[in-house]
């Protein structure tokens, strides 16, 4: 039973020992299956197996994990600095509140993957956050999160650029703020050891496959998969990411009643440095991205990222591009650190986070009363893993307990509208065009913010074919992050 659990666990509805099979020997049956071997998966599995309960993890055991977010992740705990100053005060204190939670048990639960798996996990703490000339916001975010840090009795300190270990840009720094209780994690080692412990447990069962189908058969959901296995279980929890809720069924799909994901693909580089970095730096969040960060993963190598392009249809296999890899090494050195030129590169990684239409995560039990959600966390995934987990855990052996969580998923999702979106969206447009490192002559940038947002509002408001298909695109993915797709797509049609 792992401690701080909301609930004593007890067994769930037609719970089948996973050991039975029936007659056709690629056939099982579980208590849990879990479809998905990406951190929030694995994290539900450890989670479950705690409590007693049979699990069968079906997904990649072995290969590249190609567009897995969980190995391409940053993997910064960044409970405040992901905070803007334009952020609604409400929302900022849901998530930060939901994020500080899980930081909170953090340490504890790598101790108890770290003694299970006989692996050591641990946290690099402290995260800087620093401003320059590239952020028209960078001082105004800065301020924002050092003042949520503060309200949550965190410490937030401002400090000179100079003391920043790690940082020697290009583009002069103006400020630097340190958050003690934000932290860093290697993902990758992480997972390993969440791997090693589900994979030697008694009461768990891995297929290294993929799922390709649910349904319901009877009183199980019934979960197929690409090596001609099936997994009868009396819950499911997706976990697959950005593309979990196409793997129901069409009749299955319309009882769970699931919000609709979207992707934001992320290129990330490891790379071996000649400087030190003790803790992660980054710059606040900007043109609808995290800003370009660096993160130690010891022996010389660090992390960085990343970039984000909203997909309404992922594609998995398509490798990172030159001018998002440009974009990386551009901005990280004139932001962060100019001897990354010189830096030798080690992996190009890419990965789809699952995003909502609102943003907010999707954990626990759907419309279906035998199916559950753990995705849709976009930036913060790493962080909010074991937090999710018992979410997750909570919704299957206490049903009704979690309903009225804010990252329910039968939550009623409150969505923008493109013309209120487009007033306040177009600088991050913008900054987002001038990338890698473009400068506008002065007072351009504001007459450019000014001229998309004109355009923009008559494509919202038009009947030409362009506004049409400019309309259709906005209504498939209402987001800030949608605005760059509305672009291309405008300028794609004739």
């Amino acid at each position: 039973m792992v401690s701080g659990s909301r609930c004593t666990p007890s067994p769930p509805p037609a719970s089948i020992p996973w050991t039975d099979q029936v007659s056709d020997m690629n056939q099982f049956v579980t208590d849990v299956v879990v479809a998905g071997s990406g951190l929030l998966g694995l994290a539900t599995a450890f989670e479950l197996l705690s409590r007693d309960l049979d699990v069968t993890v079906v997904g990649p055991r072995t290969g590249d994990h190609a567009g897995q977010a969980s190995r391409a992740a940053g993997a910064m705990l960044t409970v405040f600095s992901e905070v803007e100053a334009s952020h609604d005060p409400q929302r900022v204190s849901l998530e930060v509140g939901e994020r500080l939670a899980a930081r909170t048990g953090y340490e504890a639960w790598l101790d108890r993957i770290g003694t299970a798996s006989k692996r050591a996990l641990r946290l690099l703490p402290g995260v800087w956050v620093i401003s320059n000339g590239y952020g028209p916001d960078d001082a105004a975010n800065l301020r924002a999160i050092a003042e949520t840090a503060k309200t949550h009795g965190c410490r937030a300190e401002f400090a000179s650029p100079s003391a920043v270990p790690g940082l020697a840009p290009q583009v002069r720094a103006h400020e630097a703020l340190w958050l003690p209780d934000e932290a860093s994690v290697d993902p990758t080692a992480l997972v390993e050891a969440l791997a090693t412990v589900l994979t030697a447990h008694p009461r768990c069962r891995w297929l290294d496959t993929t799922v390709t189908t649910v349904s319901e058969r009877g009183e199980h959901v019934a979960v197929d998969a690409a090596d001609g296995s099936t997994v009868l279980a009396a819950h499911l929890v997706l976990a697959a990411g950005a593309g979990t809720t196409g793997l129901l069924a069409p009749s299955l799909a319309k009882q769970v009643e699931a919000p609709p994901l979207r992707s934001g693909r992320g290129v990330s580089l490891l790379a071996r440095v000649p400087f030190s970095l003790p803790a992660a730096v980054r710059t606040p969040n900007r043109g609808f991205a995290c800003g370009s960060h660096m993160v130690p993963r010891g022996d010389g190598t660090i992390y960085l990222g990343a970039t984000n392009r909203l997909s309404t249809e992922p594609d998995y296999s398509q490798p990172a591009a030159l001018d998002e890899i440009a974009t990386l090494i551009h901005d990280a050195s004139a932001e962060l650190n100019t001897h990354l030129r010189d830096a030798a590169l080690i992996e190009v990684r890419v990965g789809h986070r699952p995003v909502t239409l609102d943003h907010l995560p999707l954990f626990g039990r759907t419309g279906h009363p035998m199916i559950h959600l753990a995705t849709g966390t976009y930036r913060c995934g790493v962080l909010l893993a074991p937090h999710a987990a018992v979410i997750v855990a909570d919704g299957i052996t206490a049903p009704g307990s979690t309903a009225t969580h804010p990252y329910s998923p039968r939550r009623a999702m409150h969505l923008p509208v493109l013309d209120d979106l487009i007033d306040g969206a177009t600088r991050g447009l913008v900054d987002m065009l001038c990338q890698p490192g473009g400068n506008l002559p002065p007072g351009t940038h504001e007459m450019l913010e000014r001229f998309l947002e004109a355009a923009l509002h008559e494509l919202a408001a038009g009947t030409s074919t362009r506004a049409v298909a400019v309309r259709r695109l906005w209504q498939r993915a209402p987001m800030a992050e949608c605005l760059p797709l509305l672009l291309d797509a405008a300028g794609r049609i004739r």
